[in-house]
């Protein structure tokens, strides 16, 4: 059996995200690719094949008949006649696994120019995902990529080992979804893992705060930055000699006034409603990490009104300055009595998902999972959600947080975990090698990777 393990090998890691896929060096601090796991595409009408990367390159064959695929920083990102958005993720999982080949290729290849034939790849995966969808990553290694030996492992283990930690109660907040794992000496305990859909929720409170009037301001357009020529701002740049005298009679747009700006009226007629959902997307998400925050309290009227405003200009040139409902986004993270009586079935907030994880783990583990927790994922960058997640937990347990100051590291966790499990000499007798997938075909899989 051929064995790898260490640097020598150089070993390849690949963290796939609803947001991002993340590729690099096992051994690297951070990863040397990350492109938006979104894609564009447009059908055509001819009989071409090819799949079209974002700088466009022609790469490998497409994964839709008769259409072409956008991939990579310029791919969603760039406006395209009829262009289509999709995404292969839903709640944390591959649920399409068309698109994953060329995203992979186009991390590695393009962006990282390696050929994954010379190393072995470890990809990532939530732990609650299904045995089909990793022997089904697995056939795309060996087979599609021709990768000398594969592993696949779990994120909230990863993310214990990016902490330095063997066993850890993981809250993993991403962009679909929330997650509490607990791991102990480097397994986890599956019957303590709880996971929902809370980030959605919290998105789209979010755009529908934005896009509803209030006596204070009226509904905001979330009219990207591509479908607009021109627009008036709040502080408009030091202008050149030639154009100051006719700025000098232009008034640029106050707070909260409506905005001034020409829509590109040829792009519009021409733009997908999936781009149009997606790019709406971009800019929700460019506000909550801009504006939104948390209380380190829990909800308070009178405290929430004394925070200080925060103003945010968006791509049409409105803008305002956001007070207590800036906090109230974050508040979902917590607590849903704002919206309980207009929502059914609302996904469980954090400390319900701990609480719950805790409860089901044996009395004996809860002690170490209580003192090792680690908070990590994008959305855990929400400002002041650690604070209050510790005030909210230490309230019924005496608990110990750890989370990362490093927005890097907090943000690709899974990622850095890979990098280091990838890299570790003790770890090549676990790598799937070829020749065993050869022999042994997709249950070789389920056996080697726990």
């Amino acid at each position: 059996m051929v064995q790898y393990g260490g640097d020598e090998v150089a070993a390849l890691v690949v963290d796939i995200g609803s947001s991002s896929v993340r590729a690099g060096y096992a051994g690297d601090d951070t990863p040397k690719a990350i492109i938006p796991t979104s894609y564009g595409y447009i059908a055509e009408t001819s009989t071409g094949d090819d799949v079209e990367m974002g700088d466009g390159s022609q790469e490998s064959p497409a994964t839709r008949p008769n259409a072409k695929m956008y991939i990579g920083q310029n791919g969603p990102s760039m406006w395209r006649p009829d262009m289509e958005i999709a995404n292969p993720m839903q709640n944390g999982m591959i649920h399409d696994f068309a698109p994953i080949p060329p995203l992979i290729s186009y991390a590695l290849k393009d962006v990282m120019r390696c050929n994954p034939i010379e190393h072995p790849v470890l990809v990532t995966e939530p732990a609650w995902n299904t045995p089909a969808n990793r022997e089904r990553m697995a056939e795309i290694m060996f087979e599609e990529f021709q990768v000398p030996a594969f592993y696949i492992a779990n994120t909230g283990v990863l993310n214990a080992f990016a902490a330095g930690k063997g066993s850890a109660l993981v809250v993993d907040i991403g962009q679909s979804m929330a997650s509490v794992t607990p791991v102990v000496d480097g397994f986890v305990l599956r019957k303590g893992l709880q996971y929902s859909a809370l980030p959605q929720l919290v998105h789209a409170h979010a755009k529908h705060l934005l896009t509803s009037p209030t006596q204070h301001r009226p509904a905001i357009q979330l009219l990207p930055h591509q479908l607009i020529a021109s627009k008036m701002v709040n502080r408009p740049l030091i202008p050149s000699v030639a154009i100051l005298p006719v700025m000098l009679n232009v008034k640029p747009v106050e707070p909260g006034q409506p905005p001034k700006f020409t829509p590109r009226e040829d792009r519009i007629s021409q733009t997908t409603d999936s781009w149009r959902v997606w790019a709406e997307g971009r800019e929700v998400d460019e506000w909550v990490q801009s504006v939104a925050g948390v209380l380190d309290q829990g909800w308070n009227e009178q405290a929430v009104i004394q925070r200080p405003a925060r103003q945010y200009e968006f791509p049409t040139g409105f803008n305002t300055y956001f007070g207590p409902e800036r906090y109230s986004v974050g508040e979902l993270y917590f607590n849903h009595s704002m919206i309980a009586d207009r929502n059914d079935n609302l996904p469980r907030a954090l400390p319900s998902l701990i609480t719950a994880s805790i409860s089901s783990c044996d009395a004996d583990t809860r002690h170490i999972l209580m003192s090792n927790m680690v908070v990590t994922g994008g959305g855990s960058l929400f400002s002041g959600l650690v604070d209050r997640l510790n005030n909210e937990l230490s309230r019924h347990w005496q608990v110990k947080l750890h989370a990362p100051g490093n927005t890097v590291e907090r943000r690709y966790g899974g990622w850095l975990g890979g990098s280091i499990l990838a890299s570790l000499g003790t770890f090549h007798q676990l790598w799937i090698s070829k020749e065993e997938w050869q022999d042994h075909g997709k249950a070789i899989v389920g056996q080697r990777c726990k």
